[in-house]
C-alpha cells in the first residue's frame, strides 16, 4: 500500500528549533542547560512541570520579569521555517498531523500558526505525558478522520531515535536533515522517502 497520511515532527523538521532561542546570548544560555542538572526542559516536554512553573525558574535565572518570558515564549514570529518543508507541509499532499515532544504550551503555538486547519490532529507530548515518539504517532492515527494502520502512515522526523520508536510499531520513517535534501527526496513522491 503507498503512504496514505504524514506524521511530522516539528523543531528542526518543520523549522530550525534554535530560532526562538537566538535572539540574545542571554536566551541562548537558558537554552544551553536547559537540560543541565534540573532537567527542566525535559520534565516540560513530559508534562511534569507547567510553564508558569518554567517560566518561574527562567526568571531566576535572567534579568527579564515573568511577563517578559511568557511574552517572549509566545512569539511565533521568530520561527524560521525551512522554505519548500514547510509549503510543502501547507499543501497538505495528504491527511496530516504534527506530532512532537514539546511542552503543552506548544498547543496555543500551533493554533496561533494555523496548524489545526491543515492537520487532521495535534499531538503534544507534554499534553499526553509521553514523550515515546511512536506511542505518540499511534495517538495521532487514532484522532485523525480516517483511520490508517500504522504501516501507511509515514513519519517525518529529524530524529533517528524516534524513527526506530515508530519503525518498532510497524511505521515507516523518513530521516529529515535538510530543506534541501527533502526537496531533492521527495521529487520522487512520497513513497520513495521510505527508506532514504
Amino acid at each position: 500500500m503507498p503512504i496514505q497520511s504524514l506524521l511530522w515532527d516539528f523543531g528542526d523538521t518543520l523549522c530550525n528549533e534554535l530560532s526562538l532561542w537566538q535572539v540574545s546570548p542571554a536566551w541562548m544560555a537558558i537554552y544551553r542547560s536547559f537540560d543541565d542538572a534540573d532537567g527542566i526542559g525535559a520534565a516540560w516536554n513530559r508534562g511534569d512541570l507547567d510553564t508558569p512553573e518554567v517560566v518561574a525558574g527562567l526568571a531566576k535565572r535572567m534579568s527579564l520579569t515573568e511577563i517578559e518570558i511568557h511574552e517572549h515564549l509566545a512569539r511565533t514570529d521568530l520561527f524560521e521555517f525551512f522554505p519548500f518543508t514547510y509549503a510543502f507541509f501547507r499543501a497538505r499532499h495528504l491527511p496530516q498531523a504534527v506530532v512532537t515532544v514539546n511542552p503543552a504550551a506548544f498547543r496555543e503555538m500551533a493554533q496561533k500558526l494555523a496548524f489545526d486547519q491543515i492537520c487532521e490532529t495535534i499531538v503534544v507530548s507534554g499534553e499526553e505525558r509521553n514523550v515515546d515518539k511512536g506511542a505518540l504517532c499511534e495517538i495521532a492515527l487514532q484522532r485523525m478522520t480516517t483511520s490508517f494502520p500504522n504501516e501507511d502512515a509515514l513519519l517525518i522526523d529529524n530524529k533517528q531515535s524516534n524513527i526506530d520508536a515508530w519503525a518498532s510499531r510497524g511505521g515507516p520513517g523518513y530521516l529529515y536533515t535538510t530543506d534541501r535534501a527533502f526537496e531533492r527526496d521527495v521529487a520522487f513522491g512520497i513513497d520513495r522517502l521510505i527508506g532514504h
